[in-house]
Order: C-alpha cells, then sequence, then structure tokens
C-alpha cells in the first residue's frame, strides 16, 4: 500500500473543491490568525538574555556559535546573529521570521503526514489544528520561543525524509534525513529523541523487527551523542542530583502528572499563561492521570482488536506525543512551548477520527439523515477552528509588551512571585516607581530568598536617594549570593552615592576579585579615591 492510498472515508466536498494546493490554503488561515504576532516587541522574560542584552549578538560569528545559556543551541543563536547584523534591535524582523518558521512548520507537519500514509484531508486538518492552537502561540508569538520553531521544523524533514527512504531506498533520502536530524538537534537538544519517533514509524509502515532495522538508527544515535554532551544546563535530559533516594520513581510520577497537564492544555486550552507554578506531586494527584492513562491504553486496544489501521494510528499518535514530549516531562514548571512538536500526534488522531465519523455519516447506515448530519458535523468542526483561531489571535497579543505578559500571568496566577518581579521591571522600565516597588515587595513576600528582587528593589531606592534602605537589600542579596559581582557594584554605587566612598571602594574590591574585568568597578574605582561626587558607570540589574 502506497502512502495516501489507504481505504478509508473519502475527503470532504469542500475540500474536494479546492483548486489551490492545500498547504497554500493552509499558510494563508495560520498567516491571518497569527498577524497580530507583528506588532509585538521584545519582552522581558529571555528576550533580553538571547537578543536585546547579548555580547555573543554584538561579537563574532564565533562567539554566537559558542553562545550556551542552559544548553547548547547554536544554529538559533545563529539565526538572532543573522537578524541583529542585518536589522539591529528592531523587533519586526525577528516576529516575521518566527512566523515564517511556524508557517514552515505547519506545511512540513502537513507533508510529514502525507508521507507517513495519512490521506491528504486529514493531513490538512490536523496541520490547521497545529497551526492556530492557542497552545502554539508561545512559541510562534515570542522571539525567544526560536528553538522550538527550528527543531520542529527540521524534525518533520527528518521524518519525512527517512520514509521517503523507506518507498524508494534510496540512499541520498537517507542522507538528508541524517542531514536535517544534526540540524534539529544544533537547534535544539530535545531533538534527540528522533531515532525513538523513527521507529515509530517503522512500525506504523509493518516493518518487521531486525538488526537492520536497528542498525539503521545508529548513524543517528552517532550524531545525537556529540551533540548532547555539550548540552550542560539543568534543562537538559538529566534530572538535577539531590531528588532522594527515591528520585526515580518520583521522576516517573512527575513526567505521568506533567504527560496528563499537557494533553489537558491540547484538549482544553483556557489559562493558557506564559509561566505556570511549579506543580505539587502527591501520590492522590496522580490517580486521575495514572486512570486516564490507562484507561487510554485500554482503549488502545479495543481499537486495534476491531479496526488495526485505526488502532496503528492511534498508537502512533500517541507515541509520537510522548516520545516527543519525553525530554520536557523532566522540566518543571510545565510550559506551553514544550507542546509545539508533540501536539502533532494527538492533533493527528482528532484530525482522522473526524474524518472516520464523517465517512460514518454519509455511509448507507445513516440512510436519510446522514448528509444533515454530516453537514452538522462540519459545521461543528469549523466552529470548533474558528474559536481556536480566535482564542489564538487574541492572545499573540499577550506577548506584545512585557507588561502586558507579566498582568496576564498574574491574572490567572495572583500568587506567582516571578510574575511580580517581572511586571516590577516593566513598571521600572515604563518609571512607574510606586508600582515597581509594590510589585518587588511582593514577589519579596512570596518569595524572600529572590535576590534579584532584592537588587532591583535596592536600585529602586537607590534612585529615590533612599540609600539606607537600598543598602540593607544589597547586604541581603549578597547574603543569598555572595558570588554575584555585580551586587557588590551595585552596594558600592550605593554608599558612593550616600558620602561614603571608604566602603564604596571596600565593595568594587571585592566585586573586582569576583570579576577582574568589571568595567563599571574599575571606574567607580578610581572615581572614588580621586574624590568624584559619585558614580558615573552604572550599576546592574537583573
Amino acid at each position: 500500500m502506497q502512502p495516501n492510498d489507504q481505504a478509508g472515508p473519502p475527503a470532504t466536498p469542500f475540500l474536494s473543491r479546492l483548486r489551490a494546493p492545500l498547504p497554500v490554503y493552509l499558510c494563508l488561515i495560520v498567516l491571518a490568525v497569527f498577524l497580530p504576532a507583528l506588532g509585538n516587541g521584545f519582552v522581558d522574560w529571555d528576550d533580553v538574555q538571547y537578543v536585546v542584552s547579548n555580547p555573543a549578538l554584538r561579537g563574532s560569528w564565533l562567539d554566537a556559535l559558542a553562545f550556551s545559556p542552559g544548553y547548547y543551541h547554536p544554529l538559533t543563536t545563529l539565526t538572532y546573529k543573522l537578524e541583529f547584523v542585518l536589522f539591529g534591535l528592531n523587533p519586526l524582523p525577528y516576529h516575521f521570521t518566527s512566523l515564517a518558521l511556524h508557517l514552515a512548520v505547519c506545511v512540513s507537519a502537513f507533508r510529514l503526514l502525507t508521507a507517513l500514509g495519512a490521506r491528504r484531508g486529514t493531513a490538512f486538518l490536523a496541520a490547521l489544528l497545529f497551526g492556530i492552537h492557542p497552545v502554539h502561540v508561545e512559541p510562534a508569538a515570542w522571539i525567544s520561543g526560536r528553538k522550538e520553531l527550528l527543531w520542529g521544523l527540521f524534525s518533520c524533514w527528518t521524518l519525512t525524509f527517512y520514509l521517503r527512504f523507506l518507498d524508494t531506498r534510496l540512499k541520498k533520502y537517507f542522507l538528508w534525513s541524517l542531514a536535517f536530524f544534526a540540524l534539529a538537534v544544533l537547534s535544539k537538544p530535545f531533538a534527540a529523541v528522533l531515532p525513538f519517533v523513527i521507529l515509530l514509524c517503522d512500525r506504523y509502515r509493518d516493518r518487521a523487527f531486525s538488526f537492520r532495522l536497528l542498525a539503521e538508527k545508529v548513524p543517528y544515535l552517532a550524531i545525537a551523542l556529540p551533540l548532547i554532551t555539550l548540552s550542560t544546563g539543568p534543562s537538559g535530559f538529566l534530572l538535577e542530583s539531590g531528588a532522594g533516594s527515591f528520585s526515580l520513581a518520583w521522576s516517573a510520577a512527575s513526567a505521568v502528572q506533567n504527560a496528563f497537564f499537557y494533553a489537558q492544555k491540547l484538549l482544553l486550552p483556557f489559562s493558557l499563561s506564559s509561566l505556570y507554578p511549579s506543580q505539587v506531586l502527591s501520590w492522590g494527584a496522580l490517580l486521575l492521570p495514572g486512570a486516564l492513562l490507562l484507561s487510554a491504553f485500554g482503549a488502545l486496544r479495543l481499537v486495534k482488536a476491531r479496526d488495526p489501521e485505526a488502532g496503528k494510528i492511534v498508537f502512533f499518535g500517541l507515541g509520537f506525543f510522548l516520545v516527543t514530549l519525553l525530554p520536557a516531562l523532566l522540566v518543571s514548571p510545565p510550559a506551553d512551548r514544550y507542546d509545539y512538536l508533540p501536539a502533532l500526534g494527538l492533533l493527528f488522531i482528532y484530525a482522522e477520527f473526524l474524518f472516520r465519523f464523517y465517512g460514518a455519516l454519509r455511509g448507507p447506515a445513516a440512510e436519510g439523515r446522514a448528509p444533515l448530519a454530516s453537514r452538522l458535523l462540519v459545521a461543528a468542526a469549523a466552529a470548533h477552528f474558528c474559536l481556536l483561531g480566535a482564542a489564538s489571535a487574541q492572545r499573540a497579543t499577550v506577548w506584545k509588551t512585557s507588561l502586558a505578559l507579566w498582568e496576564d500571568v498574574l491574572e490567572k496566577y495572583p500568587l506567582e512571585a516571578v510574575a511580580y518581579y517581572g511586571r516590577g521591571n516593566a513598571r521600572a522600565a515604563a518609571g512607574e516607581y510606586d508600582g515597581s516597588l509594590r510589585d518587588f515587595t511582593r514577589c519579596l513576600e512570596l518569595s524572600p530568598l529572590y535576590w534579584k528582587a532584592l537588587n532591583n528593589r535596592a536600585r529602586l531606592f537607590t534612585d529615590g536617594k533612599e540609600f539606607d534602605k537600598a543598602i540593607a537589600d544589597y547586604s541581603a542579596a549578597i547574603a543569598l549570593n555572595p558570588r554575584e559581582p555585580r551586587l557588590f557594584l551595585n552596594r558600592g554605587n550605593a554608599y558612593f552615592m550616600k558620602g561614603d566612598p571608604a566602603r564604596a571602594v571596600k565593595d568594587y574590591d571585592l566585586a573586582l576579585a569576583l570579576a577582574p574585568g568589571l568595567a563599571p568597578a574599575i571606574e567607580n574605582k578610581r572615581r572614588a579615591g580621586a574624590g568624584s561626587s559619585g558614580p558615573k558607570a552604572a550599576g546592574a540589574g537583573f
């Protein structure tokens, strides 16, 4: 059986009447939904680290290649570098690139599903759902979501060329698959799970388990392992140590709970947020996810027994969702962006069974009521798609400014300390002294050990010439993080402005002991020693 020739209900009359290729309609619809994202700016949620204040973008291309915040994703950083060279800090080109990449991923998802063997109508609906789903607003409308777009794009082509290799046995397609796999891993290390997705493709194509089948995966592992060793952050694949003697069981339980969270957000995309509270893990809280997981496997066995073809689709879709999500299941708190590529598996199942239900309603068993019932199904599906698109268009504007972003988080999670910290920074940048001070204070009430909030509140006190309060906050921050040289720099500035240059010099010396090349500390120490009236070089915020 060749791809796209499988038996099943016909495409809808509406789809069969479309004259342009389906990917064209797919792009037009997704583009219309996400156009508001082009009006977004940079936000103080990784955009500063990755782009706005990233020294690697201002250095050489080798500097950009070496930039490794958390884990290594050089290809993503190189796209930022290219945009920075061409456009500076104009946010529009960055958002245009992200939107173009999202459209490319949608088309690539369509190509992947048709290469797998899905009918074109199913592939189109799945890719359309993928394109307009509100969960996917975060990677598409947020400049720092670029990693998800790139590894999603290259992963789709890795799998598509592998499937072409299976169909033709031409080695060039296998080599193309390996090349795109390397690009995917260089975009985000999460892509290292793709060899296991390839095994799902083998299973879907009914390939018998053999040594040759396993040997085909060795080149993928040979590419992935050296690149994964470059990933050093806690957001990689390995859990941080110190989780306790039962860490393996606890990690497995956490993964089950997170998988349920991501599936729930796909099925019921309500209260979406750029930041979620950490999941509170308890064995009691696992009862519902565990029961649903067992029910899903039971339903899979039932579907496979009654309809083997449908069973293959459900098995592949669930497997795709869980395998591509696996690295994110070990990361807490969860985030919408981790649901980007994995969502395709569940959306494939939804689109396939929507077509099957439509075909059943149009079949002879439906008698005279079949046309009306099928039209009602199409109308309900269209209404669902419109609601998803409207929700995505509205949510895209949440990423317009930092203030809008953190207001959205606090509207849903009013006890989230990080959101108060973020809104405090946004208000400080807008000159709202009192509002910013309230937010930093509220952040510290919820999280007293948040040294960055102490530092930034101290900067407000310094600007307001409340030097004793500023010095107290800086000292508390230093007690929490004595290895951060900029805290000593900032406290030194507060002493200097208070009129105590001797103590200021001591703090500048402590800052320089930790960071000998810290230019503001060097300059301000010189001024303090020369009897100047105050510091010239500014301190640092976080």
